[in-house]
C-alpha cells in the first residue's frame, strides 16, 4: 500500500502562500504521498483529534488543549499589528458589549476577542455562535466576530470595527499567532515539514500570481491581496512570535478560560522511532 501522509490546511486565502509548492508534480517518488484537506479550522481541529489528519494547520488553542500536540513545522498562520481578515463588528462601544455571536469557524479568535473585551475593555458578554455571512444586517447581538475571507470583503458601515490582531498588538506588543502546523507526538511525518517549509517559500515567492487568481473570484482588489499576504499576515514561528503565543496562553489562563498553561514543544524526527 502506498504510504500518504494527511495534511490540512485552511480553506482560506491566507493558506494559499503555504499550499502554493505542494502539487503532486513535485513530490519524489521515495517520499509519502501528501494528502491535503482543506476546511475551516475547527473542522481541521477535529479531524486532527479523531486522528483523521497526520498532521495539520489548526487553531493555536488546538495545541493548548491538547498536550499530545508537538509544533510540527514553523508554518503557521500569525500577525504582528493590523491582520484584516479577523474583525470584530460593534453596534455598541466596546466597554459596553453584552452580547457577542461568534464566527461557528472559529476557535482561536473566538478565545482572543473574550481575552481581549475582558483585558481591554473589561467586558464579559454573554456568546452565543452564528454563522455568519456577507450581510450584518440580521445580527441582533451589540457585537459579531467575523473570521477569515468574509472579513475582507463585508461592508462595516454602522459598526465601530476592531481587528483583532491590532488590538492585540496594542495590548502587548507582541506578534499574534491565529494558528500552528500540529502533529502528535511520536508522529513520523517524513520529510513533510521541511516540504512545508520549501512551499510556503515557493509560495511567498509567488504572491502576485496568487493574488491575481483569486482576485476577480473574491472581488478584492488585488493589490489589497498582495498586501494582505505580505504585510498583514506572518507565516513564520520565530522567537517574536513564540513570545506571542506564550503570553496568549497566560492570557487565557488568567481569564479562567483555559486551567493550565503549555510551553512549546517541537516535533523532531527521532520521536518516530522512540
Amino acid at each position: 500500500m502506498e504510504e500518504r501522509i494527511r495534511f490540512g490546511c485552511q480553506n482560506l486565502i491566507n493558506a494559499l502562500p503555504i499550499l502554493h509548492g505542494l502539487s503532486p508534480a513535485q513530490e519524489t517518488s521515495d517520499a509519502p504521498r501528501l494528502e491535503i484537506v482543506r476546511d475551516t479550522p475547527a473542522i481541521l481541529a477535529r479531524m486532527l483529534h479523531e486522528q483523521l489528519l497526520d498532521v495539520a494547520v489548526v487553531p493555536a488553542v488546538e495545541y493548548l488543549r491538547n498536550t499530545d500536540y508537538v509544533i510540527a513545522s514553523p508554518v503557521c498562520i500569525a500577525c504582528c499589528g493590523p491582520v484584516e481578515s479577523v474583525r470584530l463588528y460593534c453596534r455598541k462601544p466596546p466597554d459596553r458589549i453584552e452580547t457577542l455571536a461568534l464566527d461557528a469557524s472559529s476557535l482561536t479568535s473566538a478565545i482572543l476577542v473574550r481575552v481581549l473585551l475582558a483585558r481591554r475593555y473589561g467586558v464579559e458578554p454573554h456568546c452565543t455562535i452564528s454563522g455568519v455571512g456577507h450581510d450584518l444586517s440580521q445580527i441582533q447581538t451589540d457585537a459579531v466576530l467575523v473570521i477569515g475571507d468574509g472579513a475582507l470583503v463585508i461592508d462595516p458601515r454602522g459598526f465601530q470595527v476592531l481587528d483583532l490582531g491590532e488590538e492585540w498588538f496594542r495590548m502587548t506588543g507582541l506578534p499574534f499567532v491565529f494558528a500552528l502546523c500540529c502533529c502528535r507526538r511520536g508522529a513520523n511525518l517524513g520529510d513533510v515539514p521541511e516540504r512545508l517549509e520549501k512551499s510556503l517559500a515557493d509560495g511567498l515567492k509567488s504572491v502576485e500570481d496568487i493574488a491575481a487568481a483569486v482576485s476577480g473570484p473574491m472581488g478584492i482588489d488585488r493589490e489589497r491581496l498582495v498586501r494582505y499576504l505580505t504585510q498583514s499576515i506572518r507565516y513564520h514561528l520565530g522567537l517574536a512570535e513564540q513570545q506571542g503565543l506564550l503570553r496568549f496562553f497566560h492570557e487565557i489562563f488568567n481569564c479562567g478560560l483555559w486551567h493550565e498553561e503549555r510551553g512549546l514543544e517541537f516535533y523532531a524526527h527521532q520521536q518516530a522511532s522512540e
